[in-house]
């Protein structure tokens, strides 16, 4: 099992050693195109994500993927779920009930793991820090998804821990003015899908708004149905109520002068033949960005969320069988500081509180969290170098502070990035209220290292090695008892995975070519249960 992870390493190495032995003459001479190719463009833009400073996907410390909006509408994807499939190391698995859910470098990553972001709001559930999938987030509204393929927690926090995926509308970023869509998509037997909506925006110098509205009906396949245990009669999912995926969206955003503000309201309902789930969530942020000086920019903010996630209803039972509301209140302040051309510190603090209540038990959770990080960017000639933290602290569990290192460098055509992350996942609402070990957060160590090279103007190819070895794993359980359902949460002592990820593209004026490959295998000593 070792022979391929060897293998890509020994590849990464025999890639650099044939960089570094090119005549410098010829490294210059094919860096000095005179047009920008279109493969160009992509690699010069600029992204936050990887790093919270605006740097290109080949110098931000982390594995980023960008897909832009020509890339999502030439790709025939029809649902997010596609495009992930396209990113090495991403794949999507089943939940409960028809929900899906990602999963990354071979490890289910839906609870807690990947961080979504929908125009800057954690679309993460604050029971379980999962993310219903699943004709959810609307191709035909985006414009762009950034994509960590690595740990976010220094920057984004404890739901964030094998990655980050950061999905910008249209009318948030580039739309100005009114546009609409409709979309609909057939099975054999049924009607797979319809989904419809309109984004509006203004852009202007003071005062910029955007709006964006959607709603659809799916259903998740038109196959026939057999419960596990075989004890009732298939059933033909093509009846919509037998395995719907419905989503409702409504995405209002306000930028005045320094001032932002953004309101969001998500619904998702998701059907089996044995019951129905539905997830309501309501956001509201409001931010002002206040520079100081030439060198300090603050912004102060506030974020609410109220949450009705995983509402069940069984058919055969005569009330709701989970009915737990959630809500978060989130300050936070941020501070940019550039020390000089070659510097710049990103530092902040946040609070927050979460509040779980069970309408069925009469029962209330009550979470308070803070938390500071810290990070550095030290441009060099030889090598970038980024140095950060965070430490974050929970009134319910032990604090976790996880450090991260990273160099980077654009040598002509070559790029190189060296990577040490440590990162965690907090536990959630319903993690502490059904745990049976102490609710000890997640601790991951990450390792990685990637290479690539423009052969061409057009032409490019990246290899990154990694190691993902995860302690105190929080794994879900649950049994039947005589006294009816049994379900809890415990730690687990080791799981993580190691592997090798490529990506060759080729991009011309009139067509492009992107080629990816992973692999992935379990760790030595995982004790998670298979």
């Amino acid at each position: 099992m070792l022979k391929p992870f060897l293998k890509a390493v020994l590849l990464i190495a025999f890639a650099t050693n044939l960089a570094i032995a090119q005549d410098l003459d010829s490294l210059l001479n094919v860096s000095a195109f005179t047009a920008e190719s279109d493969l160009q463009k992509q690699l010069n833009q600029a992204t936050k994500v990887g790093s919270g400073f605006s740097l290109t996907t080949r110098e931000t410390p982390g594995i980023v993927s960008v897909i832009s909006r020509e890339d999502l509408e030439n790709s025939g994807a029809r649902d997010i779920t596609d495009v992930l499939r396209l990113i090495p190391g991403f794949d999507i698995s089943h939940d409960l009930q028809f929900v899906q859910g990602v999963s990354l470098r071979g490890n289910w990553a839906n609870e807690g793991k990947v961080l979504f972001l929908l125009d800057g709001q954690p679309m993460n559930d604050l029971l379980y820090q999962t993310v219903a999938l699943g004709n959810r987030f609307l191709i035909e509204t985006i414009e762009r998804i950034e994509i960590i393929r690595g740990p976010g927690s220094a920057i984004y926090g404890g739901s964030a821990e094998y990655g980050v995926i950061n999905i910008i509308t249209r009318a948030a970023s580039s739309l100005n003015g009114v546009a609409a869509f409709a979309t609909a998509g057939l099975h054999a037997d049924a009607i797979g899908r319809s989904n419809a909506g309109i984004m509006v925006a203004q852009k202007g110098k003071d005062l910029s708004w955007d709006f964006t509205a959607y709603q659809g009906k799916a259903i998740a396949s038109d196959g026939e149905y057999q419960d596990y245990f075989g004890e009732s009669e298939p059933v033909n999912l093509a009846k919509q109520d037998n395995a719907k995926s419905d989503p409702a969206n409504i995405n209002l955003g306000l930028n005045y002068k320094k001032f932002y503000l953004r309101g969001l309201y998500d619904h998702f309902e998701v059907t089996d033949p044995t019951a129905q789930v539905s997830s309501t969530t309501y956001f509201l942020e409001a931010g002002y960005t206040q520079k100081v000086n030439d060198k300090l920019t603050l912004t102060p903010k506030l974020q609410i969320q109220k949450q009705r996630p995983w509402d069940y209803d069984y058919y055969n039972t005569p009330e709701d069988d989970f009915d737990v509301q959630a809500q978060r209140v989130l300050t936070q302040l941020d501070a940019n500081y550039d020390v000089n051309r070659r510097v710049n510190v990103n530092m902040g603090v946040l609070y927050f509180q979460d509040k779980g209540v069970d309408k069925l038990e009469d029962e209330t959770i009550k979470l308070r969290n803070y938390a500071v990080y810290t990070q550095a960017l030290f441009k060099h000639r030889l090598a970038n170098a980024t140095l950060g933290f965070r430490f974050e602290k929970n009134n319910r569990y032990d604090g976790a502070f996880v450090p991260r290192m990273a160099l980077t460098k654009k040598i002509e055509n070559l790029h190189f990035k060296l990577l040490y992350s440590r990162a965690f996942r907090s536990p959630s609402i319903q993690n502490i209220r059904l745990d049976t070990t102490g609710a000890l957060p997640e601790i991951s160590d990450v390792f990685e290292l990637e290479m690539g090279y423009q052969f061409t103007p057009e032409m490019l190819l990246s290899v990154n090695a990694f190691s993902l070895s995860t302690n105190d794993v929080l794994i879900y359980g649950s049994r039947e008892t005589d006294a009816g359902f049994k379900e809890w949460y415990e730690n687990y002592e080791k799981s993580g995975s190691r592997g090798v990820e490529l990506i060759y593209s080729l991009r011309k004026t009139a067509w492009y070519v992107n080629a990816t490959y992973s692999f992935s295998e379990a760790l030595a000593g995982n004790s998670v249960d298979k």
